[in-house]
């Protein structure tokens, strides 16, 4: 199936193994920084380990993406795509909940005790640790994308640059507070990295909240496809519907035809291969396109069907 090197599905395909590494790392760092936080635990580390469940859930997203986009021979699973962007809205508004809530327990313990939860420098192990798996990653995700040119992965690296800098970020705050004592430096730093709490679950949001409003079809793109599909394809075969929708930082592209009845299979089949060539043609953003046909007799009805309301003003007259 992902036997050709330079096809777009073998392309997908080896960028959603780079996702598999990137994913397998994200919860390697999960693994270690909550392991030292039972050891020692730090509002710091607290954080930085919450940032950590965002930015894998977000590489879940990514790679499931990946996945069902490399199957270019079968229908775009939309349904699929709702229900995962469900799953990882509800993923995303637990692991905040529960952020919140040992958050809010920090702040009563700091009420009563008056002192810094970061007592010593063993959380920089974690932190540390991130860092490295996180500047791996930024390696791993631009060196596959100068080879396989899916944005994904340049969008992927650009977010794991950014969480080289959290880490830093972290690791500076523990050793400040562990030096210092000082609640007010333990206070900015955990604020600081709230922020990048934040912006990894806007990236999940922003997206999912497209998918189940429709925000993503892209009207000016469909209408250009449309008026190239009819320039290059046959005449005889008519442009019933164009949707460009974008997904994350690529487009899917659903077309629909009307043809001749008499239509060969064959005839069918080398008209989608036109198709196809000509819309991916376009763009490398578009990755996917669903093409779907119609004899032209069931079109016309389609579209000189009459409605009940006008049937009733017809009645009337």
């Amino acid at each position: 199936m992902h036997t050709k090197p330079s096809s777009l599905s073998w392309r997908l395909y080896r960028a959603s193994r780079v996702f598999v590494i990137t994913t397998l790392l994200s919860l390697i760092g999960i693994l270690v920084e909550l392991s030292i936080f039972v050891l020692a635990s730090s509002v710091i580390l607290l954080t930085d380990l919450f940032h950590w469940a965002v930015d894998t859930v977000l590489e879940v997203v990514f790679l499931i993406t990946l996945v069902l986009a490399s199957k270019t021979g079968r229908r775009f699973p939309w349904s699929t795509i709702i229900i995962e962007s469900s799953l990882t809205t509800l993923s995303c508004i637990i692991i905040l909940g529960v952020y919140f809530y040992m958050f809010t327990g920090y702040l009563f313990s700091f009420m009563e005790s008056a002192s810094v939860s970061t007592q010593n420098y063993i959380p920089l192990v974690a932190t540390i640790t991130g860092g490295v798996l996180t500047l791996l990653a930024y390696i791993t995700l631009t060196r596959s994308y100068k080879r396989y040119r899916i944005e994904l992965l340049r969008v992927d690296s650009i977010h794991a640059l950014v969480d080289v800098v959290a880490a830093v970020i972290a690791s500076l705050g523990v050793v400040l507070t562990a030096y210092t004592r000082n609640t007010a430096i333990e206070l900015l730093f955990t604020f600081i990295l709230m922020l990048f709490v934040f912006h990894s679950m806007m990236e999940v949001f922003r997206n999912n909240i497209k998918t189940f409003t429709g925000g993503q079809l892209d009207a000016v793109l469909s209408m250009e496809i449309r008026e190239k599909l009819e320039e290059e394809i046959s005449r005889g075969i008519n442009v019933v519907n164009v949707e460009a929708r974008k997904l994350g930082s690529f487009y899917v592209v659903s077309v629909e035809l009307a043809v001749d009845p008499d239509t060969t299979v064959l005839q069918i089949h080398r008209l989608r291969k036109r198709v196809v060539k000509v819309i991916t043609g376009m763009s490398e953003l578009i990755y996917h396109v669903d093409v779907k046909f119609n004899p032209k007799y069931k079109w016309e009805e389609k579209r000189n069907r009459k409605t009940p309301l006008h049937l009733k003003k017809h009645y009337k007259k």
